[in-house]
C-alpha cells in the first residue's frame, strides 16, 4: 500500500501488495528524487498534492492499483513497463479479475480491493474514467522521467495521424466521452499555489457555466451573481442574448453545485442575493473584476489546448482532435444534443437555447440519422444470381 506523511505507518494487512524495484538502477547523478524503490519514488511524487486532498486520493488510488498490477500480473517494475503493458492495461481496467473486486471499504481494511464491485455483473471502470486513470498515470510517468528515475514514459507515445485524429466534427458537438474526459481533467489541475488555485477553480466554473447554460460567448461577460435567481422555489440563470433579449434558463444541480463551489473560492456566500453585482465571472487579479469576452474566448481556447495535449500523450487522439478546435460554441451545440440525447423535449431544449424557431433546434436532435444509419449499416450489394434463376 502507498501511504503518505499524514497518514498511519501501519500498512494494510491486504494480500495484494506491490514489490519494490530496489534493483532499479538510477541514472547516476541524474535523478532529482531519493527513491530506492517505485513506492518510494511514488509517494514522492503524490507529496505534490498534499495541499490537494481530493487530488491526492484519487492519484494514490491510481497508481496503487497500477503498482499492483505490474508487480502482480506482469512481474514488472516501473523502468520495465513498455507500450504493451499500458495497453493491457487499459483493458484490464475494464474487466479486471474478480479476485481484485469487492465491496467498497478503507483501505486499512483486511478486505480491501483494488476496484470496487457496483454490481453482481459489472465491476470495471466506465470509459471516462480508464480515461483519466490513463491521465493520472502519464502524470505520473512523465514527473519520473523529467526527475531522472525513469528514461521513457510509455503512456506518452502517440499513434500516427490517423483519418481518425484528422475527423473533426463538423457540426462542432464534443461527445460525451470528450466532455466526460474534460471536466475531470479539470479536477486534477494544478492547484498548489494561490495563482494556480485561481486559475483551477475559474476554469473549472467557467467550463460548467457555458455547458450548461449553452450561452453563447458574449452572454456571459456582462452577467453579474445576481442573474443567477431564485424563482418560485427553482433556480433560474437571466439571460441578455441576441437584441437585448432577456431569456431565463434553467439551473440543472450541477451547474448549481458548481456556483457554489466557485462562490465558496470566491469567499463569497453559498448562493447570490438578489441585487448583488459580483461578476459571474472574475478576473483572478484584481478584487472581483469582470473580465471582457475576447479573454473569456482565449481562456477557452487554452483549457481545451491543454486538455486536448494531455489526451493526445495518453494516446487518445480523437478526443484530442476534438478538444483542440473546441471553442464556446462547441459547448452550445454540445450541451443543447445532450439535452435531447437525454430524453428533455424539443421544445423545452429549443426554449433553454432562447431559438426563436424551434426548426433551429431540430439540427441537434440526432436520432433521426442514428436509426436511418442503423438500418442502413448492414446493407450490401445483392448477391450474384445462379445460371437456374
Amino acid at each position: 500500500m502507498i501511504e503518505t506523511e499524514t497518514e498511519s505507518a501501519a500498512a494494510s494487512s491486504s494480500t495484494l501488495q506491490p514489490a519494490t524495484a530496489h534493483g532499479w538502477n538510477r541514472q547516476q547523478g541524474a535523478c532529482l528524487i531519493d527513491a530506492d524503490s517505485d513506492v518510494e519514488a511514488v509517494r514522492t511524487w503524490l507529496k505534490e498534492y498534499r495541499k490537494r486532498p481530493r487530488t491526492l486520493d484519487s492519484y494514490r488510488k491510481e497508481a496503487e492499483r497500477f503498482l499492483l498490477w505490474a508487480s502482480l500480473k506482469r512481474g514488472k517494475n516501473l523502468s520495465d513497463i513498455n507500450r504493451d503493458d499500458v495497453l493491457e492495461y487499459s483493458d484490464f481496467l475494464r474487466n479486471p479479475d474478480v479476485s481484485w473486486c469487492g465491496p467498497t471499504r478503507p483501505r486499512s481494511h483486511p478486505d480491501w480491493k483494488p476496484f470496487a464491485k457496483w454490481s453482481p455483473h459489472k465491476h470495471g471502470l466506465s470509459e471516462s474514467s480508464c480515461l483519466q486513470a490513463q491521465v493520472i498515470l502519464a502524470n505520473l510517468f512523465r514527473y519520473l522521467v523529467e526527475a531522472g528515475y525513469l528514461r521513457h514514459n510509455p503512456f506518452a507515445l502517440k499513434r500516427g495521424r490517423s483519418p481518425e485524429a484528422r475527423a473533426i466534427h463538423d457540426e462542432r458537438l464534443l461527445e460525451k466521452e470528450t466532455i466526460d474526459f474534460l471536466f475531470n481533467w479539470l479536477e486534477t489541475l494544478p492547484a498548489e499555489t494561490e495563482r494556480e488555485k485561481r486559475h483551477a477553480e475559474r476554469a473549472l466554473w467557467i467550463i460548467s457555466l457555458y455547458y450548461y447554460t449553452a450561452a453563447r460567448l458574449r452572454e456571459i461577460p456582462a452577467a453579474r451573481m445576481a442573474d443567477m435567481r431564485l424563482i418560485r422555489g427553482n433556480w433560474w440563470f437571466r439571460v441578455t442574448g441576441k437584441g437585448d433579449k432577456e431569456g431565463l434558463v434553467p439551473v440543472p444541480a450541477a451547474l448549481l453545485a458548481a456556483l457554489q463551489r466557485y462562490r465558496g473560492f470566491l469567499g463569497l456566500t453559498p448562493l447570490p442575493s438578489p441585487g448583488e453585482t459580483t461578476p459571474l465571472v472574475c478576473s483572478v487579479y484584481g478584487e472581483m473584476a469582470a473580465i471582457s469576452a475576447d479573454s473569456l474566448y482565449k481562456i477557452i481556447k487554452s483549457i481545451m489546448k491543454s486538455a486536448a495535449d494531455d489526451a493526445r500523450a495518453c494516446g487518445h487522439s480523437q478526443i484530442a482532435a476534438n478538444l483542440e478546435h473546441a471553442t464556446t460554441h462547441w459547448l452550445r451545440h454540445s450541451s443543447a444534443s445532450h439535452q435531447l440525447e437525454a430524453g428533455l423535449p424539443l421544445l423545452t431544449v429549443s426554449q433553454n437555447l432562447r431559438h426563436s424557431q424551434i426548426e433551429t433546434t431540430r439540427r441537434y436532435l440526432h436520432t433521426e440519422d442514428d436509426d436511418r444509419h442503423q438500418a442502413t449499416v448492414n446493407w450490401s450489394k445483392p448477391g450474384k444470381r445462379s445460371r437456374e434463376q
